[in-house]
């Protein structure tokens, strides 16, 4: 889950002009804030949007608006990592289905294949988890 920290100093404003689902806002000497598009949430559904969300606490909780280590690129890597370690997992899902349909890819985030693949760290567990093998194991 996102830190009690992030949630509680993050506000979240909805802005319908928005051009993607989420992005996060930095203002030097202000705590970030989390812009979200209602109607394109509305229209990714609920556990997407969540995924997105939490792709952006990513970035805050990372620092990546005070770091200047790491490229654009990465940091998207590193904030769909997080989002893939503290999401729900129906949120993780419905991005891992996103992206390996094809959707989420832009010139910074990379391609929507790569995205699915990092979040295959999640994902993976939740095969083992579900596989033959690891069910009849329980049942011993």
């Amino acid at each position: 889950m996102v830190s009690a920290q992030a949630t509680h100093q993050v506000e979240e404003i909805a802005d319908p002009s928005l051009p993607d689902i989420a992005a996060v806002h930095f203002e030097p000497g202000r705590t970030p804030v989390i812009l979200y598009n209602p109607i394109l949430c509305r229209q990714a559904g609920p556990a997407l949007c969540e995924f997105y969300r939490q792709h952006e606490y990513g970035h805050i909780e990372l620092q990546h608006y005070k770091r200047d280590d790491l490229t654009a690129r990465e940091k998207e890597s590193e904030a769909d990592r997080w989002a893939a370690r503290h999401a729900p997992l129906a949120a993780v899902m419905a991005a891992y289905r996103f992206f390996s349909s094809g959707g989420g890819t832009t010139p910074v985030h990379g391609n929507s294949q790569e995205r699915a693949a990092r979040l295959l760290t999640r994902t993976e567990k939740i095969q083992v988890a579900r596989s033959p093998l690891a069910i009849s194991a329980r049942a011993l």
